[in-house]
């Protein structure tokens, strides 16, 4: 019984503390915006590594639609929302617009319905979200991804990316800092996966 309380207890300071609530009575301001960085930069001369590619919009649930930082306590835990953050757009837009700046580093990547029989990439976001563990003293931003690659409407090929990256701080900036980071990540490991199937 003791040992339930206490667990208990932990849980709730947590909540309170990365929810950023207030027990005082002063002014609501307004959330904070995060966002993912800087793009990627070209490097000098390199030429095009691939063909012409086509990315479709991006799905995501409505919940990676929408502007909220998510968090949740444990695998299992029901998705919550900084109350005092917000992205600066929907993650779905932010990792795709991360994606196109690394795609665009080896080839041109163009608007779904333009380019003829070029190759398209269809993505689906799942998870983008501060993950932490039952007692608060760690999280990891946690970005999960698939990729399916088509020509002529067809699957080509497709891969699942399930990216962690541990966060330095136990608040919504060190979660973004890990999904900038896992983003990167995602956005490197998709264009090296890409690469065998799109040479000129």
């Amino acid at each position: 019984m003791y040992t339930f309380w206490i667990k208990n207890s932990a849980i709730a300071a947590l909540l309170v503390a990365i929810t950023g609530c207030s027990l005082g009575g002063g002014e609501a301001r307004a959330p904070r915006q995060l966002d993912l960085g800087a793009g990627f930069t070209a490097a000098a001369g390199n030429p095009p590594a691939h063909r012409p590619l086509l990315l479709a919009p991006m799905t995501a649930s409505a919940l990676l639609n929408d502007t909220t930082v998510i968090w949740r306590v444990g695998e299992s835990g029901q998705p919550q929302g900084f109350t005092t953050y917000r992205w600066v757009a929907p993650p779905a837009q932010l990792v795709t617009q991360r994606l196109m700046a690394r795609l665009s580093l080896q080839g041109a990547v163009l608007e779904q319905g333009i380019g003829g029989d070029a190759p398209q990439l269809r993505l689906n976001l799942q998870s983008f979200e501060q993950l932490f563990t039952p007692d608060g003293k760690s999280s990891q931003g946690v970005l999960i991804m698939q990729a399916v690659l088509l020509r002529n409407n067809r699957v080509v090929a497709q891969k699942l990316l399930d990216i962690k990256v541990p966060a330095t701080s136990q608040d919504a900036a060190g979660g973004a800092q890990a999904l900038r980071l896992a983003t990167d990540q995602a956005a490197e490991q998709v264009a090296q996966w890409l690469t065998p199937f799109l040479k000129p």
